[in-house]
């Protein structure tokens, strides 16, 4: 896995966006979807990885660009204009609940008597509002669902892209992969996107490069060298964010000490303050 130097704005936040190869990827492919017309059968994109590898930042990234792409039009009226509809979907998921999450994005108000038409109200609202892409975030909890409550939310999507006529994009823990796979029909209209883990060596080394100058570090290279960059990635697990949290976190505690470059007693600190998930 690859990153650009200059990957990372100057003042890191948690927004941050990171133009490695395969994010670079999953973004320009849901962009170029969202651009296709619509057409009979849309398609679904899948977006799978570890959580931490910046799914979210990959669907924020595509909306930023899609929204520049495709400004408001002159003369569009009171409406909501809205080229990117997204949202997080809701535990324990029901169809109802994802049309009401979707609704409640779109600013439609919801009331006692919306459930009954809310399904055929967000796709109304699509089409009144100029989405070209709907993106839903956390879809593994379809696993937390019933059977019955599973396929009755596949259903949902299916409704939503046909209806609709818009292309959607689902982003996912790993599992969210096979829900996908195992339905013939979804299987058939979707692109599978997977981020995979950082790897030692190299690719590790240029991300800390650029997490470090994006969070202004006294020189970035230092955290870089072989040294330092094998133990980050090895405590990290490979992970996007755990990369930026022992920066972080080392950053702080060399700090405290008045230590302008981060020291391998600094990590051992602050690797105390929290324990880094890992996939392993």
């Amino acid at each position: 896995m690859s990153t650009t130097e200059n990957a990372l704005s100057p003042a890191l936040s948690s927004t941050f966006w990171i133009d490695f190869d395969e994010a670079r990827n999953a973004v320009e492919t849901i962009v170029e979807v969202a651009h296709d017309d619509p057409e009979e059968r849309p398609t679904c994109i899948v977006l799978t990885g570890q959580s931490g590898m910046g799914k979210t930042s990959i669907l924020r990234e595509a909306q930023r660009r899609l929204e520049g792409a495709f400004p408001e039009p002159v003369g569009w009226g009171e409406a909501r204009y809205l080229p990117v509809l997204r949202t997080v979907i809701p535990p324990s998921p029901t169809s109802l609940k994802i049309n009401l999450a979707l609704l409640w994005k779109q600013g439609w108000p919801i009331r006692t008597n919306t459930h009954k038409t809310a399904d055929f109200k967000v796709v109304d609202l699509l089409a009144a509002q100029g989405t070209r892409l709907v993106a839903i975030d956390n879809v593994h909890v379809i696993l937390t669902a019933s059977g019955t409550a599973r396929r009755d939310t596949l259903d949902a999507f299916r409704f939503l892209m046909s209806a609709g006529n818009v292309p959607l994009v689902v982003a996912g823990l790993d599992v969210a992969r096979q829900i996908f796979a195992d339905d013939v029909e979804l299987a058939f209209r979707s692109i599978m996107l997977k981020l995979p883990l950082w790897e030692a060596g190299e690719p590790s080394q240029r991300l800390i490069r650029s997490l470090a100058r994006g969070m202004e570090m006294a020189e970035p290279d230092h955290l870089a060298e072989p040294v330092f960059a094998e133990r980050i990635w090895r405590e990290s697990g490979g992970v996007t964010g755990n990369f930026k949290r022992i920066l972080h976190w080392s950053g702080k505690v060399a700090r405290r000490h008045d230590r302008v470059l981060v020291t391998q007693d600094d990590i051992t600190q602050a690797l105390q303050l929290f324990t880094p998930y890992s996939p392993e």
